[in-house]
């Protein structure tokens, strides 16, 4: 998975589990690259973008699915690639308040700052979010 931001921090790759306990993992070793860059603002708005950029991409991607942090001045992009090439489907509103899903793209776009889909030709999408804080001082 690659992508044009550059940055002077390296970004960490994560390796996921090809099944519904992807999610977990990919919040544990974002706990643990957010610790380490001292970050700890963006901790549960992050948390959040994963759990449902990785839920989704296992659901109803295509695997493998793999996870891509990546600081930026700011903040943290987090990009999530599978093999499906179809974007994922956005709701034209929120769902009813029995729906048991259908809210994850307005919870990631509620705590995010930007949101994408970028088409790999021949190898699937990678599905982002940027998340910043402006009290969080660049490194």
């Amino acid at each position: 998975m690659t992508s044009t931001h550059g940055d002077a921090t390296p970004p960490v790759p994560v390796e996921l589990p090809q099944d519904r306990t992807a999610a977990s993992v990919a919040r544990a070793r974002t706990r643990t690259v957010l610790g380490n860059w001292r970050m700890p603002g963006l901790l549960d708005p992050l948390l959040l973008v994963v759990s449902e950029l990785v839920g989704n991409a296992v659901r109803h991607g295509r695997p493998p699915v793999a996870m891509l942090l990546r600081r930026t001045a700011r903040g943290v992009r987090v990009e999530v690639h599978d093999e499906a090439t179809t974007a994922p489907r956005r709701a034209a509103g929120l769902p009813a308040d029995s729906a048991e899903s259908g809210r994850g793209s307005f919870l990631v776009d509620a705590v995010s700052d930007e949101t994408g889909v970028e088409q790999i030709p021949g190898d699937g999408k990678v599905v982002w979010a940027t998340v910043t804080d402006d009290t969080e001082q660049p490194a």
